[in-house]
C-alpha cells in the first residue's frame, strides 16, 4: 500500500468513465495554462501585434470599425483559456496597435481626432470588462466540474465503504478515491515505501521524522481533541479510528485547480467513520468468537462428562460386584458382568476415537491416505465394528453390482460410515432393520443409511452437523457427544464428497416414526488417475 499509483481508468470503472476523462482533459488544460502563463507577457504584447495582417485584410471588405472586433476576440479567447491578467495585457497591447495601424495619424500612438479616442477607449473598456467576465465564467464552469467530478467521486466511495470488511479495504476505496491526483498527494500508512514518493522527497528529514512519530501516535481522547492542530501544524490529514492511526494524507490543494475543500474534508469525514466502523466489527467478531469457543468448552466439557460418565459407572458397577462377589457368582454370571465391562469400555474407546477425529479436523491435520477399495470391503469392516451393538437391530444392505472401486482413505470412510449407522441404531425403534444402499448416480457414488426412528424435521437437518448438538439441546435421553455426524461430513468433505439429510421415502405414510436418511456421495475417480494421491485438509 504505497503512494497513490495505478490507472485511474480501473479505480472508477465505465459506469463513471467521466471521472477519469475529466481529470485528464484538466490536467491538459493545466499543462496549456502553466506554458502561456510562462510566456505571459511576450503573448500578452506581441499577438496583438501579429495579429494586425489579418486586421488589415478585414479592412479591405469590412469598415474600419470592425477592426476592434477582431481585437476584442483575441481578448476574450485568452481571457477563457487563460487567465484575466494576461487578457488586461493583451488588451492594452491591442489598444496601441489599434492605434498604432488604425487610427489617424497612423504609425504614431498619438491620437488627435476624438472618434479614434472614444472607439480607442471603448475598445478598451469592452476587452477589460469582457475579458473579465469571461475568465470568471470560465473559473465558475470549471468550479461546478470539479464539484460534480468530487461528487461522482464521494458516490462512489459512500458506494465501496459500507461493503469494507476491514481497514485494509477501506484504506483502499480511499486510495482508488484519490488516483486522479496521485502527483499531488500521498497516503502514508504503516508499511509503506511512500518515502519515495515525489512529494515527500521533498521534504526534509526532520519533517519526514515528525510524519512517522504522527503514524505511531496511540490515540486518546484528549489526542484526538488535539488532531485539528496536529493537521494544521504538519500540513497533512488524519486517518485514523479510536484506537490508533491508520494513515496520513498529504496533498497539495494548491496545486489541485478548484478543489471543493468542503467535499474534500466530507469526503476524509466518511472514510474515517468507516475505519471506526470496521474497528468494532473486528472486536465485535472477536468477541463472538470467544464466546463460541466459551460454549464450545462447556459443550465438550458437558458432551463428555455425560458420555463418559454413564459408561465408567456401569464399568465401576461390574467390576466391584465381580471383586466383591465372585465367590458367590456362577460362570454365567461372571461371564455377563465381563462383558458388560467389554462393552462399556469399548463405547468408551468410540467417544475417545471420535474426540481425536474431531480435532483432527478442527486444526486441519487430517491427512489422507488414499488408495483403492471396493464397496463391499467397507461395508463389510462396519458391520464387523457394528456387530456388539446389533443386539436388538439389524442391518439390511442392498448393493449394486458392478460398482467401481473407490480412491479413498479406507479407515476414514470406514468411521464416517459407522458414526451414522450408529447414531441411527440409537434412535431406532427395538427389532427395527437399518437399511444400507449403495448404488451409482452420474460421477457420485452414493450411500443411502436409513433408520425407522423419530425423525428429524427439516428445520433441524443443516443442524445436526454442528459439533455437540445433541449436548447443546440437553438431550440426556441418548448416549452420544454430538459429534458423529460432524465428523462423517468432516471425512466426506475431505474426499471431496457431501452428506445430507432427508425423510425416509419408505415410511411417508407414517406420522410417528417417518425415520431419516442420510445420504453420502463421493466422486468417482478413474482408476488410472491420482493412484498414489495424497492430500492434506
Amino acid at each position: 500500500m504505497g503512494a497513490i499509483g495505478g490507472h485511474a481508468a480501473g479505480a472508477f470503472g465505465v459506469s463513471n468513465h467521466f471521472s477519469f476523462i475529466y481529470p485528464c482533459i484538466l490536467a491538459g488544460m493545466m499543462i496549456i495554462e502553466k506554458t502561456l502563463r510562462r510566456f505571459a507577457y511576450p503573448i500578452g504584447i506581441l499577438f496583438p501585434w501579429l495579429l494586425t495582417p489579418l486586421a488589415f485584410l478585414i479592412t479591405d471588405y469590412l469598415p474600419k470599425t470592425n477592426v476592434p472586433l477582431l481585437y476584442i476576440v483575441m481578448v476574450v479567447f485568452i481571457a477563457i483559456n487563460v487567465t484575466v491578467e494576461l487578457a488586461i495585457i493583451n488588451a492594452l497591447s491591442s489598444f496601441f496597435a489599434f492605434s498604432f495601424f488604425f487610427a489617424n495619424p497612423t504609425h504614431s500612438i498619438m491620437i488627435h481626432q476624438d472618434e479614434d479616442l472614444l472607439t480607442i477607449l471603448l475598445f478598451l473598456l469592452t476587452s477589460v470588462i469582457v475579458g473579465y467576465m469571461a475568465t470568471k465564467h470560465k473559473n465558475n464552469v470549471q468550479k461546478i466540474r470539479m464539484r460534480e467530478f468530487m461528487t461522482d467521486i464521494e458516490l462512489e466511495l459512500l458506494e465501496k465503504l459500507p461493503k469494507a470488511l476491514n481497514t485494509e479495504d477501506v484504506v483502499n476505496a480511499m486510495r482508488e478515491a484519490l488516483l486522479p491526483w496521485k502527483e499531488n498527494c500521498v497516503l502514508i500508512t504503516h508499511g509503506d515505501n511512500w518515502a519515495t514518493h515525489p512529494m515527500i522527497r521533498r521534504m526534509t528529514n526532520l519533517r519526514k521524522t515528525y510524519l512517522e512519530e504522527l503514524l505511531e501516535l496511540r490515540l486518546t481522547p484528549e489526542m484526538i481533541k488535539k488532531i485539528p492542530e496536529l493537521e494544521l501544524e504538519h500540513d497533512v490529514y488524519f486517518l485514523y479510528n479510536t484506537r490508533q492511526v491508520i494513515g496520513l494524507l498529504k496533498i497539495s490543494i494548491t496545486n489541485i485547480q478548484y478543489l471543493p475543500k468542503d467535499i474534500f474534508l466530507l469526503l476524509l469525514h466518511q472514510v474515517n467513520i468507516s475505519l471506526e466502523r470496521t474497528r468494532l466489527a473486528a472486536e465485535l467478531e472477536k468477541e463472538k468468537i470467544a464466546k463460541e469457543n466459551e460454549l464450545l468448552r462447556s459443550a465438550l466439557l458437558s458432551s463428555v462428562s455425560h458420555d463418559f460418565r454413564t459408561p465408567l459407572t456401569t464399568m465401576i458397577g461390574a467390576t466391584s460386584t465381580v471383586i466383591e462377589f465372585g465367590d458367590h457368582l456362577n460362570k454365567e454370571e461372571t461371564t455377563e458382568l465381563l462383558k458388560t465391562v467389554l462393552e462399556e469400555a469399548q463405547r468408551l474407546n468410540r467417544y475417545t476415537q471420535n474426540l481425536l477425529d474431531m480435532t483432527k479436523l478442527g486444526f486441519g491435520h487430517l491427512q489422507l491416505e488414499c488408495d483403492w477399495v471396493t464397496v463391499e470391503e467397507i461395508i463389510s469392516v462396519v458391520k464387523k465394528r457394528l456387530k456388539p451393538l446389533l443386539i436388538h437391530n439389524d442391518i439390511k444392505q442392498n448393493i449394486h453390482p458392478n460398482l467401481p472401486p473407490l480412491y479413498v482413505h479406507a479407515a476414514f470412510l470406514e468411521q464416517a460410515i459407522f458414526n451414522v449407522i450408529d447414531n441411527a441404531i440409537k434412535f431406532s425403534p427395538k427389532d427395527a432393520s437399518i437399511d444400507v444402499d449403495c448404488f451409482r448416480e452420474g460421477d457420485m457414488i452414493v450411500f443411502t443409511i436409513c433408520d425407522q426412528g423419530t425423525g428429524i424435521p427439516e428445520e433441524e437437518r443443516e443442524k445436526v452437523f454442528e459439533r455437540f448438538h445433541t449436548a447443546e439441546k440437553g438431550d440426556r435421553r441418548r448416549s452420544g457427544s454430538g459429534l458423529g455426524l460432524t465428523i462423517c461430513q468432516g471425512m466426506i468433505m475431505a474426499h471431496g464428497g457431501k452428506v445430507t439429510i432427508q425423510a425416509n421415502p419408505r415410511r411417508v405414510a407414517d406420522k410417528k416414526n417417518p425415520g431419516c436418511c442420510v445420504r453420502i456421495e463421493l466422486p468417482v475417480t478413474e482408476a488410472d488417475d491420482n493412484k498414489n494421491q495424497e492430500k492434506e485438509i
